[in-house]
């Protein structure tokens, strides 16, 4: 049953809940906004993409992954699980940023976050200045359209508004006229092209890296013949054993099949609380035990048989 958006929690700013902006971040989430992508016309890559910046460029655990509609209540219900349930430091929305009618993720979020939600002219100037002579071609219904991209979330400057929550926009280079906005250092909204999606995220990086708490989580995968169900006892106990001896989480596994191949990977994730020598041991367990003409390959090899 879909909840009204008046029996949201309240992120009450008065709370705390919004002064995490100083903290460290340790984690991430991703909301994924269109139509398109739940009816199938689109296949999302942004997710996958956002996914690996975290684990490669970020070394922190991306928390979640929400897809929601494009539509306004949705789309505060999925950014309020993300922030106060999942409570993720830090989260970037994709998508909806476009002139049509339903590219709504603006004005939703500025709801949200009881912002104000206006044209901005700084933004319709680097329009003009880059786009002018695209601009010089429409009519004034076009370019009203056209100006809904330029339309932001906003510092508030009404008492009914929330004044105490910073706005700012971030270029990611000169060439481009729209801006990632960023609500309170933990919101990062992003376009939903891919090509521009991936563009930004470099600025992400540069943005955040005072604040990092990076986890420096490293990766390794073996390689087996060895079918799921025949080691899926044996490595639930080595599961079990590495929680034991480095603590919950800090080591984990995972099995991945290649179907065609028939070869199965077992990845083992360790974060900076997981020395080098801990994930040796693991994977020197994993060699002793799995069978299966096993053996440890690398990132490379790993990838070549996605």
């Amino acid at each position: 049953m879909r909840i009204p958006f008046r029996q949201l929690s309240t992120f009450s700013h008065k709370s705390g809940i919004m002064t995490l902006s100083h903290k460290p971040i340790k984690s991430a989430g991703c909301l994924i906004i269109g139509d398109e992508i739940l009816n199938g016309k689109i296949m999302d890559t942004n997710s996958y993409n956002f996914a690996k910046f975290c684990f490669n460029d970020l070394s922190i655990p991306l928390k979640r992954t929400t897809v929601c509609g494009d539509d306004p209540i949705d789309i505060k219900i999925s950014l309020d699980n993300l922030l106060t349930q999942d409570n993720v430091d830090f989260l970037v929305t994709s998508g909806g940023l476009g002139s049509t009618h339903d590219d709504i993720t603006y004005e939703a979020i500025s709801e949200y976050f009881k912002l104000d939600y206006k044209l901005d002219k700084e933004v319709v100037d680097r329009m003009q200045s880059l786009r002018k002579e695209y601009l010089a071609k429409l009519d004034k219904e076009q370019l009203d359209a056209f100006y809904r991209m330029a339309t932001l979330p906003t510092t508030a400057t009404t008492t009914a508004s929330n004044s105490s929550i910073k706005v700012e926009k971030v270029y990611a280079n000169d060439s481009m006229w729209f801006p990632i906005v960023v609500i309170d250092e933990r919101v990062f909204i992003l376009p939903g092209v891919p090509q521009l999606f991936t563009k930004c995220l470099p600025v992400i990086k540069s943005y955040l890296h005072p604040r990092l708490y990076s986890a420096k989580l490293m990766r390794r995968y073996v390689l087996t013949q060895t079918g799921e169900s025949h080691m899926a006892p044996y490595l639930g106990k080595l599961q079990n054993k590495c929680n034991e001896k480095f603590g919950d989480g800090v080591v984990k596994l995972g099995s991945y099949p290649h179907m065609e191949s028939r070869l199965n990977t077992i990845s083992v994730i360790g974060s900076q609380l997981s020395s080098k020598s801990n994930l040796d041991w693991v994977i020197e367990d994993l060699l002793k035990n799995v069978g299966g003409s096993c053996k440890e390959i690398s990132q490379e090899e790993e990838d070549k048989l996605n």
